[in-house]
C-alpha cells in the first residue's frame, strides 16, 4: 500500500479524523499524530493501525514514521504493540528502514530487550555481523554496554573463540574492554586468560595486560597477577620489572602490607641504586 499523493484540505481532514476518531478518546498529542499521518498522505487504513488510545503519542509517532518511510504493514505490525515502548519501537523501525531482514529484526524485536540492548543488536547486523555472531550477545542478561564490547570485538576482527572468552555476564563492560583490548593488541589466549577472571577489576586487568604488551615474561606477570594486589600496587611491581629490577629486588616490596605509594618509594630507591 502506497501513500496518498495529494493535498488534504481542512474539510477533508476533519472528515477523515472524524471517521477514525469517532467514539474514541484521544488526548491532544495523540490527535496531533492522527492528523499528521493524514496530512502526510497516509491511507485511513494505515492511520487506523495506530489510532488506538492504548498507544502514547510517541508510540503513535513511530508507527506513523514507519508508514511514511515506506514500511509495509507486516513490518510495522512487528512493533505496533502497546507493550513495546516508543524507544524500542524506534530501534525496530530503524532496523527495517536500514535494510535489515525480517529474520534479523525479529532477533531483537522482543520486549525483554530495552532500547539500548536493541540498538546494539541492530548495529551488529547493520555493520555486517552474522546471525551466529549477533546471537552471542543477543541475550537479555547482558546490559547494553556489555553488548557494545562484544559487538565491537567481532567488528574489530576477533574470532568467535576470542570473543567467547569475555562474552560472560560476570564481566562488567570495563572488564570486557580490557580483555578485548588484549586480543586486539596481539596477546595470545594463554596470556589473556591470566587476567580474564572476574575477581580482577578493570584496573587490575589493565596492569596485567600492559605487562604482557610491554614484553614481560609469563613468570613476571604471574608474580603480580594476584587479586590481593590493587591496581596501583600491581603497577609498581610491573614498572619494577620493566625498568630492569631483578625478581629478588621486586620481591622486597611486592608485599600487600605496602600500599602503592610505599611500593613506589621502594621501587624508585632500588632503581636509583
Amino acid at each position: 500500500m502506497e501513500r496518498e499523493d495529494f493535498a488534504v484540505d481542512e474539510k477533508q481532514l476533519q472528515e477523515m479524523v472524524y471517521e477514525i476518531a469517532n467514539k474514541k478518546e484521544f488526548d491532544k498529542n495523540q490527535m496531533a499524530e492522527i492528523k499528521e499521518g493524514l496530512k502526510n498522505g497516509l491511507f485511513i487504513e494505515q492511520v487506523q493501525v495506530y489510532a488506538d488510545s492504548r498507544f502514547s503519542w510517541f508510540q503513535m509517532e513511530q508507527i506513523r514514521l514507519g508508514f511514511e518511510c515506506g514500511l509495509n504493514i507486516e513490518q510495522v505490525q512487528v512493533y505496533a504493540d502497546s507493550k513495546t515502548n516508543g524507544s524500542q519501537m524506534t530501534e525496530i523501525r530503524e532496523g527495517f528502514e536500514n535494510g535489515l531482514s525480517m529474520e534479523q529484526v525479529q532477533v531483537y524485536a522482543d520486549s525483554k530487550f530495552d532500547d539500548l540492548q536493541m540498538k546494539q543488536i541492530r548495529l551488529g547486523f547493520e555493520n555486517g555481523l552474522s546471525m551466529e555472531q549477533a546471537q552471542v550477545y543477543a541475550d537479555s542478561k547482558f546490559y547494553g554496554s556489555q553488548m557494545t564490547k562484544i559487538r565491537e570485538g567481532f567488528e574489530n576482527g576477533l574470532s568467535m573463540k576470542q570473543v567467547q572468552i569475555y562474552a560472560d555476564s560476570e564481566f562488567d563492560s570495563l572488564q570486557m574492554w580490557q580483555i578485548r583490548l588484549g586480543f586486539e593488541c596481539g596477546l595470545s589466549i594463554e596470556q589473556v586468560q591470566v587476567y580474564a577472571d572476574s575477581e580482577f577489576d578493570d584496573y587490575q586487568m589493565e596492569e596485567i595486560r600492559e605487562g604482557f604488551e610491554h614484553d614481560l615474561t609469563m613468570k613476571q606477570v604471574r608474580f603480580y597477577a594476584d587479586s590481593k594486589f590493587g591496581g596501583w600496587q600491581m603497577k609498581q611491581i610491573r614498572l619494577g620489572f620493566e625498568r630492569g629490577l631483578s625478581m629478588n629486588q621486586v620481591q622486597t616490596y611486592a608485599d600487600e602490607k605496602f600500599d602503592g605509594y610505599q611500593m613506589e618509594d621502594i621501587r624508585k630507591a632500588l632503581e636509583n641504586g
